[in-house]
């Protein structure tokens, strides 16, 4: 929880900063749909968490629902500025597109962090 309020902290200082001389960016990639992610842990390539994380809304902002390994489903909201990514959440995850299918990027929650990675799921 007090990860989210920093964040939402984070974002509406930003916001105020860069919204009085304009808008945020508009997202480059349409983040919603179904990816599957992958999260590793600083100093390891063993996966410690995976699953599909689907993203509902526009491109720019909404929400995600994240169904892990264990099968256990985490919610929370996403921003999209460019090509960077927000998620705000149980996890704390920030990262970028590297392309319209693909995202890396960092994770942190209050006991561990690593890198994170997702791939669309295309039909």
């Amino acid at each position: 929880m007090k990860k989210l309020i920093f964040i939402l902290i984070s974002l509406s200082l930003l916001l105020t900063a860069c919204g009085k001389e304009s808008p945020p960016e508009p997202a480059s990639f349409d983040i919603t749909g179904t990816w599957e992610y992958t999260m590793t842990t600083e100093g390891s390539e063993d996966i410690y968490d995976s699953g599909t994380i689907t993203f509902t809304g526009n491109p720019d902002t909404g929400e995600y629902i994240e169904l892990n390994f264990y099968e256990i489903e985490y919610t929370g909201t996403y921003l999209v500025t460019k090509i960077s990514v927000i998620l705000a959440g149980d996890t704390e995850i920030q990262g970028s597109f590297t392309n319209e299918n693909h995202m890396i990027g960092a994770w942190g929650d209050d006991d561990t962090n690593g890198r994170w990675e997702a791939t669309r799921i295309t039909e």
